[in-house]
């Protein structure tokens, strides 16, 4: 239907030849610049205006006339689209930056009161999605600036450049024929006619499913028409073939694709406990090695207590005797009986050994008794 009015627009302007919109596709997030030179009989101090074809009339979105500029719309108000004119090339630019999905749509730059088209631009501003197999997809998709408020809201896949869509799902349970088989039950649809915005919902993504989508209007009188609200570029990749495992008794487990995720949850659960049990583990054994250590320093210290005790004897008595003590052959008796008697005078034959230390005298000595000892075997 746009296309059609726009066709019908030089009947209404004598001396506009007809032109056909040019396709611009550009993706979410990215600028765009158009430049929209006027006849040469116009002044500069014309009225030149951007406008957004909505419901058959100019939705005005910027003006300027002569050096001044006007906004009319939240997003030109906001800097996103702007004008700027050139009166000495006789042309000025459009501007529009951060270009969202609901900016997609017909517009065109037009000059005078009447807002005359000068150049036609059908805008598409597509989203770009990166998944991995089994991944869902949830694509919320607002109509609110185009008021399709009670039109059936669809979602399909384009096929080739013929312009046909592939049904996937519709806001009209009556006619979900078309959906094939493969993608049953994997993908929904829910419109909130009250915020304008279509939520769409696809489960189990596989790599087959990358491609074109549309959020579109869905009519099927006349004919089965789509009318693109939004585009989805969609690349679903494959996930690793496979996750290898090395453990500390040298195997190893392989885990499918299909399995993957129950795989990473296992992977990380054992790397998680085995990063316990290791921590855990370093402090008994320092507790153990320590233990070790002190125990061998105390017993070190013992023995050597031990030794000092018996090398220095509080009282220390050597005696010699004439007569020497003989090993009885009988290692197994171990009891040694021995006679000791004291007499008070000692035998002349007998000679006595002792220690003699250098000691001073004192001045007035004593008199002291010496007793001599005789050991005498039984």
């Amino acid at each position: 239907m746009e296309l059609r009015v726009v066709l019908l627009l030089p009947l209404c302007f004598p001396g506009l030849q007809a032109q056909t919109p040019g396709e611009l596709s550009q993706r979410e997030g990215s600028n765009l610049s158009v430049l929209c030179p006027y006849p040469a009989e116009r002044e500069y101090r014309d009225l030149k205006s951007w406008c957004r074809w909505i419901d058959q009339q100019c939705q005005l979105q910027v003006a300027i006339i002569g050096t001044s500029t006007y906004a009319h719309t939240e997003r030109a108000n906001q800097g996103y689209i702007t004008i700027q004119g050139d009166p000495i090339h006789r042309n000025f630019s459009i501007t529009m930056t951060d270009l969202q999905v609901e900016d997609s749509g017909t517009y065109y730059c037009a000059y005078s009161q009447i807002n005359v088209p000068l150049k036609w631009i059908s805008l598409t501003v597509f989203k770009e999605l990166h998944k991995l197999e089994l991944d869902s997809l949830s694509v919320q998709c607002p109509y609110h600036a185009l008021g399709f408020r009670s039109e059936r809201k669809a979602w399909c896949r384009a096929v080739g450049q013929t312009g046909g869509c592939e049904l996937m799902v519709t806001t009209d349970t009556t006619y979900t024929w078309g959906i094939s088989k493969g993608k049953e039950g994997r993908a929904s649809i829910q419109d909130d006619t009250q915020n304008r915005t279509v939520t769409i919902t696809m489960e189990k993504l596989q790599a087959q499913d990358s491609g074109v989508y549309w959020c579109a209007l869905y009519r099927l009188y006349p004919t089965i028409h789509f009318t693109p609200i939004m585009e989805v570029r969609l690349s679903v990749a494959k996930r690793p073939a496979a996750t290898t495992l090395s453990v500390t008794t040298g195997t190893s487990q392989n885990y499918l694709p299909g399995n993957s995720t129950q795989a990473g949850q296992g992977v990380g659960t054992y790397i998680i406990i085995s990063t316990v049990l290791h921590l855990l583990l370093i402090p008994v054994v320092i507790l153990i090695t320590s233990c070790i250590r002190h125990h061998r320093k105390l017993k070190r210290r013992g023995n050597r207590q031990a030794e000092d005790i018996y090398d220095k004897p509080e009282d220390t008595m050597q005696l010699e005797s004439t007569e020497r003590m003989e090993t009885p052959k009988d290692d197994s008796k171990d009891l040694k009986y021995v006679t000791l008697d004291f007499k008070s005078q000692r035998s002349p034959e007998e000679s006595l050994y002792c220690n003699v230390e250098p000691y001073q005298a004192p001045k007035n000595p004593k008199d002291e008794n010496v007793e001599y000892a005789i050991i005498a075997h039984s």
